[in-house]
């Protein structure tokens, strides 16, 4: 019986002598480290420069702009007095739709839906009647000074 157990636990150590060298056939993963990242110290990139000079002798864009609502079918203010170079920007606030067309062509918003806006800069100075081509007893004008 002892040469029983004996012969037992040599073939028990076999087996697992053979279980622990043996991959089964699978080649074993090996996990890399990932490179550091570079920091700050590290970095040899320049990153650019902006060599653009300002001065306070440029100009800004001139003028200021004056805002008209349309709503109630009325332009709101229906007159407003500007300096030539400055915007006049108009928006619907209606639910129908409008236009701002000055009435000898200077500019012409096409048609206006509710929110929608136009704007147009006055270069000259004159005074500029305006309608909604839509609704003309609508009317509006632009003085520009």
């Amino acid at each position: 019986m002892k040469k029983t157990i004996l012969m037992l636990a040599i073939v028990l150590v076999a087996f697992l002598a053979i279980g622990c060298t043996q991959d089964g056939g699978e080649t074993p993963v090996v996990e890399e480290e990932a490179p550091a990242e570079e920091t700050p110290e590290d970095a040899t990139e320049e990153l650019p420069v902006d060599d653009t000079e300002t001065t306070e002798d440029e100009e800004e864009p001139a003028g200021v702009v004056v805002e008209v609502a349309i709503e109630d079918f009325k332009f709101v203010p229906e007159s407003v007095t500007i300096t030539t170079g400055d915007t006049v920007m108009w928006t619907n606030f209606d639910s129908a739709p409008h236009t701002a067309t000055g009435n000898e062509g200077e500019f012409d918003s096409g048609t206006l839906q509710t929110d929608e806006s136009f704007s147009f800069t006055f270069e000259e100075a004159g005074s500029f009647d305006y309608i909604c081509t839509i609704h003309p007893s609508m009317e509006g004008v632009v003085i520009v000074e």
